[in-house]
């Protein structure tokens, strides 16, 4: 189990006097998109309108486009300070971004880089066409959103939070009422309904994008709900992902190709043979994934890692990133892990200055926060399924994208 060490750090990658930056991999999650489904498909769920959205259904948003440039930015300063990245434009050896298929992805691995090398022709690889790149998905036709969840046995106070968010009240006689007007309920009879497993999380993101799409209060939960409710809430998104993506074996069965890869850049970078492909033939310098909430699950679950904050209590934020850092120690590699989560209040004001990395403990290393990586690749090398891995990288191509 890897666990996150309290306190704050510098923006800078966690070097010790001693230590050589070899090799960086970010994980991040695409940046604020709308709803995956229109504001009328589950109009029965709440007692008013969904609020509409600016672009198409699981589209990266004006904002959301913004949010992930000034992320760059705030990577571009981090990695400096590290001395993973230089002031002048790198080339393909020093700087790698790989991006999901989805359009929202693309998108986002353009305004990251637009953030991180302003002014530098920097295309990111993405698979051609509209196929899902097995690094993010490893079965075809995987998706994140609104996977099937086996619905809580009892009536968490979250789940009765969101209850009456969705019909503006909660007790007994407005439950009734509202099933009576054709209203769906989460909640009824003194326990939870058969779809909501599945629709809480999706409910409690959805309103939790809202609030960080920066739309006014009154489009924000209906005005029912503070930034402080919405995180009490967003724990329902959570709690699904935990039993779905990052609990084994769906962690392992999921994400045991991403993590294979992620392990065979960093033994590459120190020099190590490996039967994975590497994300370069070096493995050095810094690589940027543009994955989905699913792959930070799913990591977290081969990887053993967690990081929840209740400062910060949506556990897969957004342009939320997970950190794999390879330094050189004398004649010995060492890997160190850290999760970056952005806030909602973050991501609502597109401000990153107060982000800090999380150092993440990891087991096997008598609790601390750098593990020399051969140890490092035995611990992770125990909880990746070999039969879901595939050694050679998807067929990507170089890609770029205009402003939106």
């Amino acid at each position: 189990m890897i666990a996150a060490v309290g306190g704050a750090d510098t923006v800078a990658a966690p070097a010790s006097r001693g230590e050589t930056p070899v090799a960086e991999i970010v994980l991040l999650r695409h940046g604020v998109r709308s709803p995956t489904s229109a504001p009328d498909a589950h109009a029965s769920y709440a007692s008013q309108p969904w609020p509409s959205w600016p672009v198409a259904p699981g589209i990266l948003t004006p904002h959301g486009h913004a949010g992930m440039q000034a992320l760059g930015a705030f990577y571009r300063q981090r990695l400096i300070a590290s001395g993973n990245l230089g002031k002048a434009c790198p080339t393909a050896d020093q700087l790698q971004v790989i991006a999901d298929t989805t359009p929202r992805n693309k998108e986002s691995a353009q305004a990251v880089i637009d953030g991180l090398v302003p002014g530098c022709h920097v295309s990111f690889l993405a698979m051609p066409g509209d196929d899902n790149n097995p690094l993010f998905h490893y079965v075809k036709g995987d998706k994140d959103d609104d996977a099937a969840s086996p619905s809580p046995t009892e009536i968490s106070p979250a789940l009765a939070e969101l209850q009456a968010i969705l019909l503006g009240c909660n007790d007994k006689a407005c439950l009734k009422a509202a099933s009576a007007s054709g209203k769906t309920l989460l909640v009824e009879d003194d326990k939870p309904t058969p779809k909501a497993g599945k629709l809480s999380g999706t409910f409690s993101e959805n309103l939790m994008l809202a609030y960080a799409e920066g739309k006014p209060a009154n489009e924000v939960a209906w005005g029912r709900a503070d930034a402080a409710l919405l995180g009490k809430v967003i724990v329902l998104h959570n709690d699904a992902f935990a039993r779905d993506k990052k609990s084994m074996p769906a962690a392992t069965q999921a994400g045991s190709n991403l993590a294979a890869h992620i392990l065979a850049t960093l033994q590459t970078a120190a020099g190590e043979s490996t039967t994975t492909a590497a994300f370069s033939s070096q493995g050095r310098g810094t690589f940027v994934l543009i994955g989905h909430d699913t792959n930070l699950a799913n990591i977290a679950g081969v990887f053993g890692l967690d990081w929840h904050d209740t400062n910060r209590p949506d556990d897969y934020p957004p342009g939320g990133g997970l950190v794999f850092d390879l330094f050189k120690r004398g004649n010995q590699y060492v890997v160190k892990v850290s999760a970056l989560m952005p806030s909602m209040d973050d991501l609502r004001g597109n401000r990153f200055d107060d982000m800090r990395p999380a150092k993440l403990r990891i087991s096997g290393c008598g609790g601390h926060d750098a593990c020399p990586l051969a140890v490092f690749a035995a611990a992770v090398g125990k909880s990746i399924d070999t039969s879901r891995v595939m050694p050679a990288l998807p067929a990507m191509t170089p890609q770029s994208q205009g402003a939106p």
